[in-house]
């Protein structure tokens, strides 16, 4: 008889509430809610700009300083600067550093006009006949050659540009390399994530659609239209420091953080480089490498043992009465003895709890359905899964947001907020 798995254990107690519970929360945000700087790229798997600000706003005050170290796309930090407070945020993805570093450092819509038509001029002079450039013949499946062509010189242009300025375009043009609407430079996909090859020549197929030739900069003109529409404050990139690294060695001095807000990797339910490996070609950036760097492990022991090292550090930069939110969805496996549904948050808990000095404040249940999220159906694209099999797969059926707390903060109740008035500092 097999031993039972002691990864697997989880023999603790805590508050636990819902949303519903809750004086105000994030799912009374209209829809679309938050800045229109969340929305310079897409980013899989991300938690709504809704719900950082609901922690921000419970848990922090202007001039506080906020940390995400598995920032994805900026949200929290991005949210946190938009609010008066000093925000670090940290990601070892490549495509996280760029997007997040750009949301919080963007360029005024003159100067990046300018900068935009320079940099497709010069692109215009680089020497691609015959598409030389091209080393990844299946973005033509993406992409006519007349727009395929100026991708490729304007990444040529940009490839070893690593000035603030070159970063901002290169986020400006992830977020409009491919989608499901004419503001993109592909053909019309499903979704902004990208889909296996054969996915999308049979969803072409079967639509009918086009690759439409399409100039660069209109598209990308547009997109910085948009994202500027709201007032940004012109210190915006002075309240955020971004950076590229292991979330177990955060380059930041002990006890200068008064809030951690942050989602965890989910257990190995995303492959974020998968979902975005048009946009890692066009960074420039190794899928594989990119893949390799990151935690995307399924062995629940090696999961722990990493998050373990995770809320060390966490402990570590935290100030003596902070607080700590993680956000992190439940996990459905396949064992030995049946599917089982993994409490991930309880995992998380149980490792802070016997690591470090943090008690668990409460938690607290969003029974959003994460398994409805585009990642989930596009990685499953990935293995061509069958109709049967996708019922089985992983699934998240809720989420859960662990509050830590280190010492005795006072901690405040759950605070009112206007969602249909929204000021930023």
């Amino acid at each position: 008889m097999s031993q039972p798995d002691s990864s697997l254990e989880l023999n603790i107690d805590f508050r636990e509430r819902h949303t519903s519970d809750l004086k105000s929360t994030w799912k009374e945000a209209p829809r679309q809610w938050g800045h229109s700087l969340h929305k310079l790229a897409p980013y899989v798997g991300g938690f709504p700009p809704a719900l950082a600000h609901y922690f921000i706003q419970r848990f922090s005050s202007p001039g506080d300083t906020i940390m995400d170290p598995f920032c994805g796309g900026g949200t929290a930090p991005l949210e946190g600067a938009l609010h008066g407070r000093q925000t670090i945020a940290n990601d070892a993805f490549t495509y996280a550093y760029i997007l997040a570093a750009a949301k919080c450092n963007p360029m005024e819509t003159a100067t990046f006009d300018r900068y935009l038509r320079e940099k497709v001029t010069e692109a215009e002079n680089i020497d691609n006949k015959g598409m030389s450039l091209l080393d990844n013949d299946d973005l033509r499946v993406f992409y006519s050659d007349y727009t395929l062509d100026q991708i490729l010189r304007l990444r040529e242009v940009l490839r070893d540009d690593e000035s603030r300025e070159s970063r901002y375009l290169k986020a400006v043009m992830c977020g409009i390399l491919h989608g499901p609407s004419e503001m993109f430079l592909s053909l019309q996909t499903k979704d902004t994530y990208a889909g296996s090859v054969n996915y999308v020549k049979e969803y072409a197929e079967e639509h009918n659609l086009k690759k439409p030739e399409v100039d660069i900069h209109p598209k990308a003109t547009r997109k910085q239209e948009i994202v500027t529409k709201d007032q940004i404050p012109s210190d915006l990139g002075d309240r955020t420091r971004v950076l590229q690294g292991d979330a177990r060695e955060l380059d930041v001095k002990d006890e200068s953080v008064d809030l951690i807000l942050t989602s965890p990797p989910y257990m190995r339910v995303l492959d974020y480089t998968w979902n975005n490996w048009i946009r890692l070609w066009w960074l420039n950036e190794d899928r594989k490498k990119e893949r390799n760097n990151l935690d995307l492990t399924s062995d629940v022991a090696k999961y722990r043992s990493f998050m373990r090292d995770c809320v060390e550090e966490m402990y570590r930069v935290l100030r003596d009465d902070g607080i700590a939110v993680l956000v992190v969805g439940d996990v459905k496996k396949d064992l030995a003895g049946g599917p089982r549904t993994l409490n991930t948050a309880g995992y998380i808990a149980k490792e802070a709890l016997e690591h470090t000095g943090f008690d668990v404040h409460e938690v607290i249940e969003d029974d959003y359905n994460v398994d409805n999220r585009g990642y989930v159906v596009f990685n499953q694209l990935k293995y061509d899964y069958e109709k049967e099999e996708k019922e089985d797969k992983a699934k998240v059926p809720i989420d859960r947001c662990l509050i830590l707390k280190k010492g005795n903060p006072d901690v405040p109740g759950d605070p009112d907020i206007n969602w249909e008035q929204t000021e930023f500092a």
